[in-house]
């Protein structure tokens, strides 16, 4: 026999039963946390609400359920008293970086890029991403002007009319290929090496299978370098304080790349096999050298753990090409501020 009809369903029964529903942990997570230690599960005690405004806990969420929702409300924040706002703003954040960025993309003054007499103009400067691409050029010794794009002080030059029409990301290195017409803008710089990859025929494997294999790396390290230079390299240098946290969370992910890496290259000369680098090998190497040569951060990392990557950071350096792409639109001894021409680097 039939039980008694069910009454429709109303938004708000739907809402209860949605609540409901999420909040019982199905079988097997619940299983889970009964046999978690009981240190990880002890319940989160409610600011009292005559504590002083600056102290509590993130308790004036109002009613916004996103924020709730990701458990705001039952965390200590960090510089205490703060509260996280229903709405960003944005604020002077501090540090090394901290004044160039903002939320909105766009010029932000007008300025013409130079273009010199070669038909590839890069527009770079000697940071990791900029060093991948004029090491590849440099290896495949092709002519090519390299103007030097700083990023910081009071103008920087990714926000200029000219480089933002290269990039609209404004982010370096950007390059325009005069070959084709209209010229060419290519930006990224593991496309950059791609694009220069097929181009010229050199540094990407033509059989299918390997090529994948070259592919499969050049990917790994564009996922990957925000951990190393946005997290990691951000926290450990250039923030304005130093956050427990934040520094703990990007080491430990800095550090399982290393093993990633050095697990890949054990009985390999280069990432992906072979006696010759890829455009994979020229992604990686300036990301892995920065840890040690911008970072200062070898021995905090444990670097010289990883014999088999100190091994092919060893190889690469000692390859001439490379050695001349690190010193274009670089810092310090040896660099060479803008590069129009091979004598630059004799």
């Amino acid at each position: 026999a039939r039980g008694p009809a069910r009454a429709p369903a109303t938004k708000a029964t739907r809402s209860a039963m949605l609540l409901s529903t999420t909040a019982r942990p199905p079988p097997a997570l619940a299983a889970t946390a009964t046999a978690l230690p009981l240190r990880l599960r002890a319940p989160v005690a409610s600011a009292p609400l005559d504590r002083p405004r600056s102290s509590r806990r993130s308790r004036s969420l109002g009613s916004s359920r996103n924020l709730a929702a990701m458990g705001h409300a039952d965390k200590e924040s960090v510089p205490d008293g703060y509260v996280v706002p229903e709405v960003w703003e944005m604020k002077d954040m501090g540090g090394t970086f901290g004044g160039t960025n903002r939320p909105t993309a766009g010029a932000r003054y007008e300025k013409e890029l130079p273009v010199g007499k070669h038909p590839l103009q890069l527009y770079s400067l000697g940071t990791p991403n900029g060093q991948k691409v004029t090491i590849m050029l440099e290896e495949l010794g092709v002519e090519y002007d390299a103007w030097k794009i700083p990023i910081s002080g009071d103008e920087p030059a990714q926000f200029s009319s000219g480089f933002v029409a290269v990039n609209p990301n404004s982010k370096i290195p950007a390059m325009v290929d005069h070959t084709t017409s209209p010229p060419q803008n290519v930006f990224e710089s593991c496309h950059m090496l791609l694009y220069l990859a097929e181009k010229y025929g050199k540094f990407l494997p033509k059989d299918f299978a390997k090529k994948t294999e070259c592919l499969n790396w050049l990917f790994w390290q564009a996922g990957s370098a925000p951990y190393i230079g946005g997290g990691f390299g951000h926290f450990y240098c250039y923030a304005p304080k130093n956050y427990e946290y934040a520094i703990d969370r990007f080491s430990m992910e800095a550090k399982r790349q290393m093993d990633v890496l050095d697990k890949q290259l054990a009985g390999r000369e280069f990432v992906c096999g072979g006696d010759e680098p890829t455009i994979a090998d020229f992604a990686i190497f300036p990301w892995v050298r920065c840890i040690t040569v911008f970072y200062k951060a070898g021995e905090f990392l444990q670097m010289d753990g990883y014999k088999n990557v100190a091994a092919w950071c060893g190889r690469m350096e000692a390859r001439p090409a490379v050695a001349r792409g690190l010193r274009v639109n670089s810092f310090g001894p040896g660099a060479v501020e803008e590069r129009h021409s091979a004598d630059d680097l004799k």
